[in-house]
């Protein structure tokens, strides 16, 4: 074989090796990058859900974050120091999913309506800005004015901060439709007529709504 004939014999086999090499580089680059954005897509999915799992996570997984009050209700009953919040902020829910938690009956409601004293706080304007309940053992509880959502949008809440209280009371089981009751408080009426409602109302179910805890002893 001629020393040309050897030298081109040894270039074709290095060229093939290249390919091959590059072949694998490529195919092992290939795997990172599609690796990398399954990954990628995982963490971000295990996001979403855990963040819609967080809205709908039981009560008795959620103790730990809420503070409760013993107001010295006859039934042994203790509400939520607030509304439930993520990272500071309210969270506002649809019934289908705050009836995962541990929402007050409205025999509760009506326990702590009648059994506790109750004083508003309205501002300059005589708007709502909350109202605080007092118990016989004189702890108390307030509930701020945060409004409701319809389709995100903040409504029945003004831009200096008062407006109506509004939150789920449990009853899946005897309220049957597209709407579901919820406590409302707020200024209702015009002028000197104007007063405070304190009242069970019902929601459309698909409105979102701040949510208020209770558990017993």
């Amino acid at each position: 074989m001629s020393i040309f004939a050897s030298k081109f014999k040894k270039k074709k086999m290095f060229m093939v090796e290249l390919t091959e090499k590059a072949a694998q580089y490529a195919a092992e680059k290939s795997n990172e990058v599609i690796a990398n954005a399954l990954a990628k897509a995982y963490e971000d999915g295990y996001r979403d859900g855990y963040k819609d799992r967080e809205e709908e996570i039981p009560v008795d997984m959620r103790d730990n974050r809420t503070e409760y009050v013993d107001l010295g209700l006859p039934s042994g009953t203790l509400w939520a120091k607030n509304y439930e919040k993520e990272e500071d902020k309210i969270i506002y829910l649809p019934f289908e999913r705050a009836k995962l938690l541990k929402l007050p009956t409205e025999e509760m409601w009506k326990e702590l309506f009648e059994t506790c004293r109750w004083r508003c706080h309205n501002n300059i304007y005589g708007d709502l800005y909350s109202i605080t309940f007092v118990g016989p053992n004189g702890n108390s509880i307030q509930f701020f004015s945060e409004g409701y959502k319809e389709a995100r949008h903040l409504v029945h809440k003004n831009s200096y901060g008062a407006g109506c209280v509004y939150f789920w009371i449990n009853d899946s089981e005897t309220c049957v439709g597209v709407e579901k009751k919820a406590i409302f408080m707020g200024r209702v009426g015009e002028g000197a007529l104007r007063r405070t409602a304190i009242e069970i109302t019902p929601v459309f179910s698909g409105f979102s709504l701040p949510i208020r805890l209770v558990k017993t002893k």
